[in-house]
């Protein structure tokens, strides 16, 4: 078989399960994947056959995406700020939206000054907390999470990224204090609620952590008064909390953060929703 054979036979398989528009793309990356060719080089030999070897991967992977499990599960690899991460299901997908949360933490440090003490909460794969790194090399961050596989896979994506970060095994809903004084705190913590499971996507719900999605239906900010009220206790004179939240959660969160004695901006995302709040600790 060629390669424009087996993408043919993919996307007849696949036809049900997605969109032309948004099966292409997928399709090149896995291509890339199994046989190491970027986009030119699938153009340019489309008619060129495929080993059996490749042809059985093919296969396997067609089966993981018609059963809902995200391409970037399938290849190992995502990408966030021009870097490749390594993921697999103990740590979320990053999202293009959590990448405009680095970019406003970034703008604040070169007003602030880069030398920054920075805390990631909930790190995941690590990708704010080395993103940051990158970007500042002059900050010193540290980044938890509850999850040690996640902690694991964020420790490597941090040695292959050459970023020196601290990370930490912590449950952040239960703990009293944090390990220093800090900045800047980011979190982008669980925020949906758990009767939107059934509106959601398969391969979100089925594939991804659900622990590092879904919140409480009584208490759907539960994680954000957890962080606040630590906030409170580790930001240093000036500092810095940085939000990722749920596109419907703007105005109760600047009423939380209102309650909890803070000062909070709201910042629309690239589709313009509601999904990111700096707050600082108004002055007594």
């Amino acid at each position: 078989m060629s390669l424009n054979d087996i993408k043919q036979a993919l996307k007849k398989k696949l036809a049900d399960q997605f969109e032309s528009i948004e099966l292409n793309p997928i399709l090149s990356i896995l291509i890339e994947h199994i046989t190491g060719w970027d986009q030119l080089h699938q153009a340019l030999h489309k008619d060129q056959p495929i080993s059996e070897e490749q042809t059985l991967a093919f296969e396997t992977a067609a089966a993981e995406l018609a059963a809902g499990r995200p391409i970037q599960y399938i290849t190992g690899k995502a990408w966030f700020m021009g870097e490749a991460y390594q993921v697999n299901e103990p740590v979320l997908i990053p999202r293009p939206e959590t990448e405009e949360l680095v970019d406003w933490i970034i703008e604040y440090a070169e007003i602030k000054g880069k030398a920054l003490r920075i805390l990631d909460i909930g790190t995941g794969s690590g990708c704010i907390a080395i993103a940051l790194k990158k970007a500042l090399p002059e900050a010193t961050i540290s980044a938890i999470d509850i999850s040690t596989n996640a902690l694991k896979i964020a420790e490597a994506n941090a040695d292959a990224l050459k970023a020196e970060i601290e990370f930490i095994p912590l449950d952040i809903l239960n703990t009293a204090f944090l390990p220093g004084q800090y900045d800047v705190i980011v979190s982008n913590p669980p925020y949906i609620p758990m009767q939107e499971m059934k509106h959601m996507e398969l391969q979100v719900t089925a594939h991804e952590p659900n622990i590092a999605l879904f919140v409480p239906d009584e208490d759907p900010l539960v994680f954000y008064k957890a962080i606040a009220r630590l906030a409170k206790l580790h930001l240093t004179l000036n500092g810095q909390l940085f939000f990722e939240i749920h596109y419907d959660q703007g105005d109760t969160m600047i009423a939380l953060l209102d309650e909890m004695h803070f000062h909070a901006e709201l910042r629309p995302d690239m589709f313009g929703k509601d999904r990111m709040i700096r707050a600082s600790l108004k002055p007594r």
